[in-house]
């Protein structure tokens, strides 16, 4: 982080308000991860073709050499914005999704009871708009009911571009280093807002308590009590 804020970030980030960011949170989701076993059973297939095996990499710096979400330009209650167009927004809305029947493998993912499920039917969920763009083409309906507009920025090309190249052209300690900033600058940017918490306790507990809390600021109330 601190050596992409030095070498390569060139504006200031804007920080949501708390319930901004609890909003556009809600469609922050982990990945559906499947592997299948493939072989080739018949015999004169294997003996007179070739197989070719294809490994797409670095998906995730590819996304995000995509344009970005930057600063919230408006909330817009869609029930009663007749003038809303859907295919210029880029931000992130609230609706209700209705799955298309004919489709056996679902795309959009939703929690369900603490766990990430890909559904069937209907729900009301929050999601960036240009994955709901994305899953227009497999049958999902919408209704929309909140959204979120952000103008857009390109944050992470530079940086992207960089270590791609290092990584490309290196090997070793040098290429790790290069894909690790790759890969892992942009969970940093999906971290909470800190949940500050204000405590009464005795002196002679606070090296057992700085085990397991990150305290800011220490405060003495008297003698034998900080805050």
């Amino acid at each position: 982080m601190k050596i992409f804020r030095s070498k390569f970030l060139k504006v200031n980030i804007p920080i949501l308000k708390r319930i901004d960011e609890t909003f556009v949170r809600k469609t922050y989701f982990g990945g559906a991860t499947e592997y299948y076993q493939l072989k080739l059973t018949n015999l004169y297939l294997y003996l007179y073709l070739y197989l070719y095996h294809y490994d797409v990499n670095s998906l995730y710096p590819f996304a995000k050499l995509k344009p970005m979400p930057f600063k919230l330009i408006r909330k817009i209650n869609l029930k009663n914005n007749s003038g809303f167009n859907f295919a210029e927004l880029f931000g992130y809305l609230k609706v209700e999704i209705t799955w298309p029947k004919d489709i056996k493998v679902p795309v959009l993912p939703c929690k369900f009871n603490g766990n990430l499920i890909f559904p069937s039917g209907s729900w009301i969920g929050t999601y960036f708009s240009e994955e709901l763009k994305a899953v227009l083409s497999l049958g999902y309906k919408f209704k929309f009911i909140e959204a979120y507009e952000f103008n857009k920025i390109d944050l992470f090309n530079d940086s992207v571009n960089n270590f791609y190249e290092q990584k490309r052209n290196s090997t070793g300690a040098v290429r790790f280093i290069a894909k690790m900033h790759l890969n892992a600058l942009y969970e940093i940017f999906g971290r909470k807002h800190d949940l500050l918490e204000t405590r009464n306790i005795y002196k002679k507990d606070l090296d057992a308590y700085t085990l397991t809390k990150v305290i800011k600021t220490i405060i003495p109330i008297n003698e034998q009590i900080i805050t």
